[in-house]
């Protein structure tokens, strides 16, 4: 089965290769891959084919047109080569007299065996290197066989576009493997002897006759070539992004109070992953996680962590924060992270970006771009602790605000107590004066009374002296006139009507019966008579008799 990438003709992909387990931790690092066991390959979708093809491409895959077209529309300017392309071969050099000269008819002369020209070809190239070089180059093919005594890779050079250009194999016996192991563990496992690390190595050119194969023999390691290549590419691109004026960009940007909308990008179900959310979960805030996976080691780590932070740009709206996040490793593992197109793509994220990557002492290209963490645990302690502290100034000024409001009840209640002493003083006061006052005005107003009522006392006396004749001769003439009235109405009394034999007929009520109809049948009525009252029960209006009204 070769290895290969082809459409499924509903928007995703089909990926086929041998059983590998390097590739396929490689696939289990895209974070919507699924394995289709009923067909034997990995599912990847359409969405995702600019991580696919960068992730795999090193690899050797070969990729159908349809995955190059997408790639093409959706990876910018990046670039797929062709399925079985070749690089030019470098121009032969010569290493020894006459070795690639055309050759003379060999007249009469020997044949050569196959092992006479390899044993002789390996003469040659001892004679043309008799010493070892220095020899700089990229591991490849390591990790297939670091398990064996003999581990057996090549070395690349890659072009600027990060395709290789030239190789040569090497070997690295047992014994010199072990040397440079402790080497490694002296220095504090700075790095692995692992694919993709760029390394300097003392070399011997040989030919392994057997096979005729030339390859280079590795004998020493320069461990600070590793480092300090690191350090000076690291150093460089930071000096590019500070020109850029992109250092503090991200930085500068206000950190929120509340950061519990989190965006994170590592590996998913790796340590770091798993770190993060335990601290983020045990804090007891309702922080709110969105993962998106990315490789974390490696050459796809720039391509898989643009593509996860390309994912959260537009929705920066939605999130407090984005956390890059990978756990400890060797120094050279981290590097992967230093470089100026990830730098840059932090530098001008939209919301604060927080960067967990390695240990404490480690140092990063987005370490200086970035808010920076030691470690992802770190990281996410970052944000507990910026809740947990805006909580604090949340309950401090709880608190400021009810001491303020309490002080300033209890003047206002002081205030209040101070007014109405004096209010009540100043009715004491008033109602005193006012008192006094009455008094005086009360005194003042009965001697005015006395006084006055002693001149109409005075002025009655003398009308009365005045009009004394005339009253009596007034009084006299209105008593006549009265006694004639009582004689009129003595006259006029119904009980004088009784006397002379008549009756006065009264309802029960007491009112008198005028009309027969005010008396009907068995109506009590009495009968006011001289001698007395006689009680009558009445038989109604007598027959024949008209009713008053009906004459």
């Amino acid at each position: 089965m070769s290895r290969e990438v082809v459409p499924d003709g509903a928007g995703g992909f089909h990926v086929r290769f041998p059983f590998d387990r390097r590739l396929v931790d490689l696939i289990k690092s895209l974070p919507r891959r699924r394995w289709q066991a009923a067909d034997k390959t990995w599912w990847v979708p359409g969405e995702d084919v600019v991580a696919l093809v960068d992730l795999l491409q090193p690899e050797g895959f070969d990729f159908d047109d349809e995955v190059g077209r997408l790639y093409g529309e959706r990876g910018g300017t990046r670039t797929l080569s062709p399925p079985g392309a070749r690089r030019p071969a470098p121009a032969a050099r010569v290493l020894g007299r006459g070795l690639f000269d055309e050759p003379a008819p060999a007249e009469g002369g020997d044949n050569y065996t196959v092992g006479r020209l390899n044993r002789e070809v390996r003469v040659v190239l001892e004679g043309a290197f008799p010493a070892p070089i220095w020899l700089v180059g990229e591991i490849s093919g390591f990790n297939r066989n670091k398990h064996k005594r003999h581990v057996g890779f090549s070395l690349v050079e890659r072009d600027a576009a990060g395709e290789t250009a030239f190789q040569v194999g090497a070997i690295v016996f047992e014994d010199t493997r072990r040397e440079i192991e402790r080497t490694l563990r002296a220095a504090g496992d700075p790095f692995l002897l692992e694919d993709e690390i760029e390394v300097r190595v003392a070399v011997r050119v040989d030919l392994y006759d057997a096979w005729g194969a030339y390859r280079v023999v590795v004998q020493d390691l320069d461990v600070n070539y590793t480092l300090g290549e690191a350090a000076r590419r690291r150093d460089e691109i930071v000096r590019a992004l500070a020109a850029q004026g992109l250092l503090e960009k991200n930085t500068s940007l206000p950190f929120p109070a509340l950061p519990l909308r989190v965006g994170l990008i590592t590996s998913l179900g790796s340590d770091a992953y798993h770190d993060v959310l335990r601290t983020l979960k045990e804090s007891g805030f309702a922080f709110s996680v969105t993962a998106h996976g990315a490789r974390v080691q490696g050459r796809s780590t720039e391509s898989t962590v643009l593509n996860a932070l390309d994912w959260f740009r537009p929705r920066a709206a939605h999130f407090d924060v984005v956390m890059i996040c990978r756990g400890g490793g060797s120094r050279s593992d981290l590097s992967w992270f230093d470089t100026e197109t990830l730098g840059r793509a932090v530098a001008s994220f939209p919301i604060p970006v927080v960067v967990g990557i390695g240990h404490e002492q480690d140092l990063s290209v987005l370490d200086h771009v970035g808010w920076r963490a030691k470690t992802p645990t770190a990281a996410a302690a970052m944000l507990v602790e910026r809740v947990r502290a805006a909580l604090l100034r949340i309950d401090e000024l709880s608190a400021s605000i009810l001491a303020g409001a309490r002080e300033h009840l209890d003047a206002e209640s002081r205030r209040r107590g101070d007014t109405a002493r004096r209010l009540a003083r100043a009715a004491r006061a008033f109602l005193d004066m006012s008192r006094i006052s009455l008094l005086a005005g009360a005194r003042q107003l009965g001697q005015a009374a006395r006084r006055d009522l002693a001149a109409e006392r005075r002025r009655a006396q003398e009308a009365a002296r005045a009009l004394g004749p005339r009253a009596a001769r007034a009084a006299a003439r209105e008593g006549e006139r009265l006694e004639a009235r009582a004689r009129r109405l003595h006259l006029v009394d119904p009980r004088r009507v009784v006397e002379r034999g008549y009756a006065i007929l009264r309802r029960a009520d007491g009112g008198v019966v005028a009309d027969p109809a005010a008396a009907p049948k068995g109506a009590r009525l009495t009968a006011d008579l001289r001698g007395g009252h006689l009680a009558l029960v009445s038989d109604g209006p007598a027959a024949g008799m008209p009713a008053r009204g009906e004459e």
